[in-house]
């Protein structure tokens, strides 16, 4: 396990299982059952592309706790990156490490073509996180996260969130060929970084950056960029008591 990337806003930790307790979870993640991403909901950052998409059940462990059938290697995956020990949790983005409520996990398989568009995370969001599970990915196969330039350049309200108010998680989704704010800001910083989808390697990012994902080239064949994605959730205050006067 090693951080060979370190920024206010992302954190790339290569090698984050044993090996065979990768292999173990690369496996399980085939027999895993699935649904097309846009059968109950359009997920508007997917696009409309008809690209396949697949997703699994929901793992979730802090203030809420679930375990779908089968999902038990998911679940542990959850649960380290929730409880990542002192020393790598010094290595997390500020805010993710302990100071959560519930964290979230699902699986996300993506064939030829399919992809994320640009968008920023919920507001209400602390931020989220990507487990690469697929075990070989080439180079030319796609699927490189894609990190805005001025990522984190401020930490006051996101620039191209102060406009389109009629957007209230932020920058999700597509532009519908519009000339907006935010489409104008992408093309005037015009660079960034970019994270493979290498094997058992984690991802940590805050909501403030602005991603995307780019599609599955078909040199990847019938192999699916396979990933765990899931999110940081603030911590939930109890109801106040209710007495009775």
């Amino acid at each position: 396990m090693r951080i060979t990337l370190k920024h206010p806003h992302l954190t790339v930790i290569d090698d984050f299982l044993p090996e065979e307790e990768f292999l173990s979870l690369a496996s399980s993640i085939q027999f895993l059952n699935y649904r097309p991403m846009h059968s109950k909901e359009w997920v508007k950052a997917y696009g409309m592309s008809g690209a396949p998409v697949m997703q699994s059940e929901l793992v979730a462990r802090g203030q809420m706790n679930s375990t779908p059938h089968g999902m038990g290697r998911v679940g542990a995956l959850v649960e380290r990156i929730a409880d990542p020990g002192e020393t790598l949790a010094g290595g997390y983005p500020q805010g993710l490490a302990g100071g959560h409520g519930t964290l979230t996990g699902r699986t996300v398989l993506s064939g030829v073509g399919a992809g994320l568009d640009w968008h920023s995370d919920a507001e209400s969001l602390l931020g989220a996180y990507v487990f690469y599970g697929h075990p070989q990915w080439g180079s030319s196969w796609g699927g490189e996260l894609l990190v805005l330039g001025d990522v984190g350049a401020e930490d006051g309200p996101h620039p191209t969130r102060t406009r389109e108010r009629a957007r209230p998680s932020g920058d999700v989704g597509p532009d519908f060929g519009f000339d907006t704010a935010a489409e104008r800001r992408r093309n005037d910083i015009g660079h960034g970084l970019y994270v493979s989808a290498r094997p058992n390697r984690l991802v940590v990012l805050t909501s403030h950056i602005h991603h995307r994902v780019t599609p599955v080239t078909p040199s990847a064949g019938d192999r699916p960029r396979t990933a765990v994605v899931g999110f940081f959730h603030p911590r939930r205050q109890p109801s106040p008591e209710v007495r009775a006067p």
